[in-house]
């Protein structure tokens, strides 16, 4: 029950996983139902990005799987 709280990920993490599925700043923030103001503002450090919204652009993305395995 008191797992600890996960963390933000860093701005270069969030334009990395942007760039590597070939995406622009606006059509990530679509995907995670978001702003284009707000997804530069996590690009850039002005404000932390929620990690629940991470998560779902790597789902999206599928950078990361849904099932906890490797995809192929």
């Amino acid at each position: 029950m008191n797992d600890p709280k996960p963390h933000s990920p860093k701005p270069d993490a969030i334009r990395k996983a942007r760039l590597a599925v070939g995406l622009t700043q606006t059509e990530a923030a679509q995907a995670v139902r978001a702003s284009l103001r707000g997804w530069q503002q996590w690009e850039a450090g002005d404000r932390a990005m929620p990690p629940g919204l991470f998560e779902l652009f790597m789902l999206k993305t599928g950078q990361w799987p849904l099932d906890g395995e490797a995809q192929n």
